[in-house]
């Protein structure tokens, strides 16, 4: 699989502070990746080199393998970019709009079709944009990003602000677009539901540094069991003694336990058999927050 994005050693200093520190990742053909950090963690700074609006100071970025600051026209052909609110014009119709730049850029009506199409704007398109909802501004925005057939499509906080319709309908279009054009997505944002249900892979970043990442699959495959006992040190010492518990947590009245090679009724008989009164033991499937909360804040808690 050919990669359509690849980040070495990426580094950034404002003044003397560091905000981007070393980092790298790639994004692969019909991926759709999420960059995952909370506020001022270093995700704007990220896409701004991404897409040569500010310089870096160490590292790479490369599209289809050709370097941003080596080749910058030609690399800048492949990306597609939208932000927050795109800055199109609201006396103008979305046509008129898309007909602007395509006009700029020497791109043929056929393909202006072809977008509004794939945007799901056909029934709108000749209204004036003022008079478009937020998420049809966000569709609208999309359209005017995928005019050039770009093969990275960049997107920075792409659902603020949008209801849940509005959130589900831009989901869909992008998850087909990844599907059937081959295009790889960058999503950048905080919102932990919306990258669980559309990303594939994920990035964790917290002050400027990746701390991992980790494809969906993997982490909703993963599991954890919650034990409701008296914490105490005896307790504690028995599970530690237990071969097969690799990880314990303590919380008030609870144990946070990770298993491997070893059933659960297993734990449960040792504990009965040394008179451990348990309230309830049951498992929990790891979802993209507990695994934000273990990655960025340090644990389960």
């Amino acid at each position: 699989m050919n990669k359509v994005l690849e980040v070495k050693n990426l580094s950034k200093k404002l003044g003397k502070k560091e905000i981007i520190k070393d980092i790298s990742f790639y994004i692969n053909e019909g991926e759709i990746f999420g960059f995952l950090g909370p506020n001022g963690s270093g995700k704007t700074t990220t896409i701004r080199m991404l897409v040569d609006l500010i310089s870096m100071d160490k590292g790479s970025v490369k599209i289809l393998g050709n370097d941003i600051t080596k080749e910058r026209e030609k690399t800048l052909r492949n990306i597609g970019a939208v932000v927050e609110n795109p800055e199109l014009y609201g006396y103008l119709s979305g046509r008129e709009n898309l007909n602007q730049i395509a006009r700029i850029r020497g791109i043929k009506k056929e393909k202006i079709n072809e977008v509004i199409g794939l945007v799901e704007l056909k029934a709108r398109i000749d209204d004036k944009m003022s008079k478009y909802s937020l998420g049809m501004k966000q569709r609208l925005g999309l359209a005017a990003a995928l005019l050039s057939d770009p093969k990275l499509l960049i997107l920075d906080e792409p659902t603020n602000g949008l209801d849940p319709n509005g959130i589900i309908e831009f989901r869909k279009i992008l998850k087909n677009l990844s599907k059937t054009t081959g295009m790889g997505v960058f999503v950048s944002s905080h919102i932990l539901a919306e990258i669980q249900e559309l990303c594939d892979t994920v990035a964790f970043i917290e002050n400027g540094e990746i701390t991992e990442i980790e494809t969906l699959e993997n982490i909703r495959n993963s599991f954890f069991y919650y034990l409701e006992t008296n914490v105490n040190k005896n307790t504690t010492k028995l599970l530690e003694e237990i071969k097969g518990v690799v990880s314990i947590k303590e919380n008030t009245n609870v144990y946070v336990l990770e298993l491997v090679d070893i059933k659960p009724s297993d734990i449960l008989k040792t504990l009965i058999y040394k008179d451990i009164e348990v309230h309830s033991f049951t498992r929990h499937i790891r979802g993209l927050e507990e695994r934000y909360l273990e990655v960025i804040k340090g644990g389960i808690r």
